[in-house]
Parts: structure tokens; sequence; C-alpha cells
């Protein structure tokens, strides 16, 4: 029998030690990997969907325009010149479709040409455009959204016919015709992968990818290589190598196009950090026991308490609480280790931090699409108040409604800029108030704010979407007069404002409830404003801020504000500003 000695003892009862370690590490790691991967598919999904449907958006619009034309009775009239009284009224007429077109093609975010074409009477009536001219010879069948390679620009084109849809283009009375040149929809590609997307492009089997302006084209075309094979669904991802890396490819079908919106991710470089960590962590194991024959006794003495508090660590780890420290470092290597091990949690919680912050930014870009466009029953409700005021000749309503909607406008479309004042966002408030105010006559409202905090930057729209959550829901159904208080004030190094009102209210156990959806980290989804005001505070302002929920004395809900500000002298409290 071999005897083994108190040393191979120690030594075999070190690496015993260290096995659970690296087991543990290994599928810590792993569930962090995969945690995170699902949060970029997640984004990265929303993302290249968003996008597509903003380009199926726009080219329903111009849809929409070719059937405003197709059914105008006098762009129908220019065709037969003969039922016109005489060439005056034809002149009218031909401004007047001129004119239409000219204003259709002003409208949307893309540049197109649109055109009325007479192959009967040899006339031509198209938008005033800098952009390339219409082809030469149009196609002799109707098309939708046909794609059209030109060495001078290619282009995507469709035609509508009068009367026959599919008859050949000299038989027919009018043709109506929509191009948007391709350089348009490189433009769209460009301003995407401005916002934060990586490297986005179209794509449609059999046909030269349409890049962005700054596209990789060496990688793309690699990338396209495992990508030959029309996807069998409308959207998905694939994993792809090209270069030496792994790439997640993210594709989403444009339905009105027939074409795939395409981008990518480059998931070995996002795991990068992760990677190197991993390595390190088993360098450092594999030293540790080569040195564990010389270091047996020492570790022995004190590996116990050490192991024990790494061991908890790494649970709470592997149960996503990424903001665990390991802290009373002990001498020796585990000091080291604790050290790698603080660096491999805080390099996991930056990331998963921007993944969080990654889908902020595009419900935030959600949110300028939703600012620029307007309500129209809003909008539709105020200018009838207007037409009103006007026929009663109650001038300075009149004056003060439109005052107060051209404020509100020109405040909500603005999105240029991220934050704004306290005072601003106050006199937005105040401007939808009195807006309200003026169509239902159903309630008042009071603004009370600690003057020195005016001049404090928040984000914006901040404060609206609460007064208007009191307006759609606190005051719906409520046959008694309302109101709102909208308060601010300076405690210690917190500021506070609260939207109070007198409506119906909410039992508590569903405004906890209501609160916990509001607060939970890892939601996926956005799907309230009460929600986006939240997440933004947190982020902007780190822990303390947010919002909280609480029953009004008016009767109704309290929305309480909190953010922790910088003391300096325009923001001191009463009394503290002149010591």
């Amino acid at each position: 029998m071999i005897k083994v000695g108190t040393f191979a003892k120690l030594a075999i009862t070190l690496l015993l030690l260290l096995a659970p370690i690296l087991g543990l590490y290994a599928f810590s790691n792993r569930t962090s990997t995969r945690v995170l991967t699902d949060e970029i598919i997640k984004v990265k999904k929303f993302q290249i969907e968003t996008f597509a449907g903003q380009i199926e958006q726009m080219f329903f619009q111009l849809d929409t325009y070719k059937k405003m034309l197709y059914e105008s009775t006098d762009v129908r009239n220019l065709a037969y010149p003969d039922l016109l009284n005489d060439n005056l009224q034809q002149f009218r007429t031909v401004g007047t479709v001129s004119e239409e077109i000219n204003r259709l093609a002003g409208y949307g975010g893309w540049k197109a040409v649109i055109a009325v074409v007479y192959p009967r009477v040899g006339n031509v009536i198209k938008s005033n455009s800098n952009l390339n001219a219409l082809p030469p010879v149009l196609p002799k069948q109707d098309t939708f959204w046909q794609y059209y390679p030109d060495a001078k620009g290619a282009y995507f084109m469709e035609v509508l016919s009068y009367p026959d849809g599919s008859a050949e283009s000299n038989d027919v009375d009018m043709r109506v015709v929509l191009k948007v040149d391709e350089a348009e929809v490189r433009s769209a590609l460009t301003d995407f992968k401005t916002n934060g997307s990586g490297d986005p492009f179209l794509y449609q089997p059999g046909s030269d990818p349409i890049y962005n302006n700054s596209s990789n084209r060496v990688l793309t075309n690699e990338l396209l290589a495992g990508f030959t094979n029309e996807p069998s669904l409308d959207g998905g991802y694939l994993l792809l190598q090209a270069e030496k890396m792994n790439y997640q490819v993210h594709y989403q079908k444009v339905n009105s196009l027939g074409w795939y919106l395409v981008d990518y991710v480059p998931i070995t470089q996002v795991m990068a950090p992760i990677q190197r960590n991993q390595t390190m962590f088993y360098s450092i194991s594999g030293m540790m026991i080569f040195m564990g024959a010389y270091l047996a006794f020492v570790l022995y003495r004190n590996v116990q308490i050490p192991f024990r508090r790494l061991m908890q660590s790494m649970n709470l780890i592997e149960k996503g609480l990424y903001s665990s420290r390991m802290k009373d470092k002990p001498k020796g290597e585990f000091r080291f280790l604790y050290d790698r091990f603080n660096s491999m949690a805080s390099k996991i919680e930056e990331l998963i931090e921007d993944v969080f912050k990654e889908q902020l930014r595009s419900k935030e870009a959600t949110l300028k699409q939703l600012q620029s466009q307007i309500n129209p029953h809003f909008l539709y409700n105020t200018l009838a108040y207007i037409k009103s005021m006007v026929e009663l000749n109650e001038k300075e309503a009149a004056v003060s409604m439109t005052m107060n909607l051209s404020k509100y406008y020109r405040y909500t479309t603005k999105t240029g800029r991220k934050m704004a004042t306290l005072e601003e966002e106050l006199e937005l408030v105040s401007n939808y108030l009195q807006i309200h105010d003026s169509l239902m006559d159903g309630f008042e409202f009071e603004i009370d704010v600690d003057p020195s905090m005016l001049p404090m930057e928040v984000p914006r729209l901040i404060l609206q979407p609460l007064v208007e959550n009191v307006i759609l829901h606190g005051f719906k159904n409520q046959t008694e007069y309302g109101m709102i208080q909208i308060r601010g004030w300076l405690d210690g190094e917190m500021a506070r404002v609260t939207v109070e009102d007198s409506g119906l209210g909410i039992e508590p156990p569903l405004m906890e409830a209501m609160l916990s959806r509001i607060r939970l980290a890892n939601d996926q989804e956005i799907e309230s404003g009460l929600q986006n005001v939240h997440q933004r505070l947190k982020l902007l302002y780190g822990e303390g801020a947010g919002l909280h929920l609480y029953g009004s004395r008016l009767g109704g809900v309290c929305v309480e504000l909190t953010w922790k500000y910088e003391m300096n002298s325009e923001t001191k409290p009463s009394g503290e500003a002149g010591e």
C-alpha cells in the first residue's frame, strides 16, 4: 500500500477545493452568456422590426397618394380634354392637379417622384423635384413597387393605369407613376445606422444588396454567402461566421417591397470581455494548482472562509445579481482572485446595463417618432373649438386656444434635445391643461413649484404623460368638478415633484401591483408612459430616483417624481442662498 503524506493530502484537498470553483464559474459564465445573448436578440429584433415598419409605412403612404390621384376627378378629366369647356378651364385643371401632386410629394420623410402620364394626349404632370426624371419608357404592364437597376441610379417604381390596369400602355388614358430612388433608401439605412444600429442593408435573392452609405461591403458580402437562400420566415436571425468572428444576422421582410431588411451584431466582439475574464480566471486557477504543493499549508489554514464567501457570491451571480462584489479581501493569492471576480462581475453588469440602455434608446426613438405625429382627434377638437369661438365672435378665447396649441406642438415636435428645464416642462403642461380645460370645462389646475427648481434640467416630456393619465383615466366617467395640483419642492438633497388629482382613485392592492410592474428592472418592454418616466429617471440619476404612487388627499392618485440634484446657488432652498 502506498502511503500518502500530509503534504500530498493537502495538495489533493486543494485540488478538490478548486474543482468546484472552476465548475461553478463555468456554469455561471454560461448562464451569463446566455442571458446576455437573449437580451441582444430581443433588442436587435425590436430595432429591426421598428425600422422595417417605418419603411413599410412610408411605401404605404405613397400607395395612398397613388390611389388619391387615381380616383381624383380633375386628374381623370385631363385625360379627356374634349369634356372640358375651354382652354382656360383646362389650364386651371392642370394647375390644380400640379399643385395636388407637389403637395403630396412634400409630405413624409422621403423624396419621391409622383407623376400622372396621359399617353393619348401626350402630356405628363409630375412633382417639382431635383431628383432624376421618369424613365424614358414605362413598363407596359402595371407594377407594384418593382425594383429597376439602372446605371444612372437604381429605383423602385409602381404604375397604375386607367381604365384598365392590365392593358398595354398605348391603350390606356391615364397612368399614375410613383418612383423612389435607391439613394433615398440608402439615406434611410444610414440614418438607422447613425442611431445606434450595426450595419443595415436591404437584400433580395438574385439582386445586389442596397447598402447604407458607410457600409462595410466586404464584411456584408461575406455574410451574404451564408444567406444566399431566401429565408423561410418573414423575420428571424441566423448565426454566421465571417472574418474569423461570429455574427448574429437579423432579418425582417418588408412585405411591400419583397426585400429583407438585414442587420448584424458582432457577437464575438460583444462577448470578448467575458471570454477574456474566463481565460484570465482559468489561467489564475491553473497557476494556483501548480503552486499548490508549495502553498498547501497556508491555503489550508486560510481557504475555508474565503472559499465560502466566493461560493456565495458566485451563487448570487448565477441568480442574476450582477451587483454582487467580494468584500473583506484576504491576504495572498485569494485577494487577486477576488479582484478578478469583481472585475468579471463589473464587466458583466456593464454589458447588461448597456443592453437595457440600448432598449431605452429604441423606446426613445419610438417616442420621438410618436412625438412627430399629431394626434388627429386632439387636433380636430381644438380646431373645432377655435372655429366655434370665431363664429361666436369670442376672439380672445380663439386667440388663447391658438397660442396654447401652437406652443404645445412647437415643444412636443422639437426632438433635437433630450433635456429641458423644469420651467419649460411646466409651461408645456400648463398649455396642455389649458387646452383640455377649454375643451372639457370640467376641472381646474394649480401649479406651485419652488422657484429655485425652475432652472433644473430634467428629461423632456417627463411631466406631460402624468397629466395625460389624469385626463384620460383619472377623470373618466367622473361627474363632479375635477382638480389637478402640481407641486415641487426640495427635500434635502432630493428634488420632488407631485401630480395629484381628485379623480376616482385606485384601490391600494391594484396600486401596489401597478407600481411593481413599473419598477420591474428586468421588464423587457416599456409598455406605458409611467414605466418610461421611471426608467429614464432611474438611468439618468441613479439609485433613489424614480416614480412613486400614493393615494391623494384630493381623493384620486398622487404620482411623485424624485431625483438627486446638485446643490448650487440657483437651487439652494429659501434662506440658504445668502449664507
